[in-house]
């Protein structure tokens, strides 16, 4: 009985464990600039605490953003580089811009970049510049996709984007994975059981 109670419990912990964990959505987004080159990343998010439209700016603790990535490909979608703007709700980048609606799907801000991946030339995407590079309202222009040349501090504009698709990224189901270890659990209980032995038979 007592390898049972114990089974119990440690389903009762993995069932508050994976709902914990289901909190985090989880989203790709992907572009394709004019030029043919293409975006693509993910975002995650506190389900359970974010505001109908999320929000974030510079460098520091975000308020609900949990990861923001970057991946840039050339043309013939060869990878150019990669880098994560936000992890564990952490921003390292100052000029990180980011609003999304929960509501509607739609990423309308973003400014972000691979300058994480430390390579001499990153990338970044942006609504915040015009295609000279040049400062704007957010939201005033298209999604612009630059190369950054980090020896020379330069930028070349490599096309644009009118808009980002957003699509989610799904998570495993949260019941099956604790059904399944319940039944492992108590597999383990049954095995561990004393066997009993059948009366012997008598002549």
């Amino acid at each position: 009985m007592k390898g049972l109670a114990h089974a119990v419990l440690l389903a009762s912990a993995a069932l508050g464990f994976t709902a914990s964990a289901g909190r985090a959505a989880t989203f790709a987004y992907s572009f394709t600039t004019n030029t043919g080159y293409m975006g693509a990343g993910e975002f995650s998010y506190d389900a359970s605490t974010a505001p109908a439209v999320i929000v974030e700016s510079g460098s520091g603790q975000t308020t609900s953003l949990l990861t923001l990535s970057l991946a840039v490909f050339n043309p013939s979608s060869t990878l150019l580089d990669s880098g994560s703007t936000v992890i564990a709700g952490f921003s390292n980048d100052p000029y990180l811009g980011f609003a999304y609606s929960t509501a509607t799907s739609g990423l309308t801000l973003l400014d972000n970049n691979t300058t994480s991946s430390g390579n001499d030339v990153s990338y970044f995407v942006s609504n915040y510049v015009d295609p000279d590079n040049v400062p704007v309202t957010p939201g005033s222009t298209t999604f612009n996709l630059f190369s950054s040349t980090r020896s020379t501090a330069t930028a070349v504009f490599l096309g644009s984007a009118s808009q980002i698709v957003v699509t989610p990224v799904p998570e495993p189901a949260p019941m099956a994975v604790v059904a399944s270890a319940v039944l492992v659990l108590i597999r383990m209980v049954r095995r561990k059981a004393p066997c009993r032995r059948s009366p012997a038979v008598r002549d």
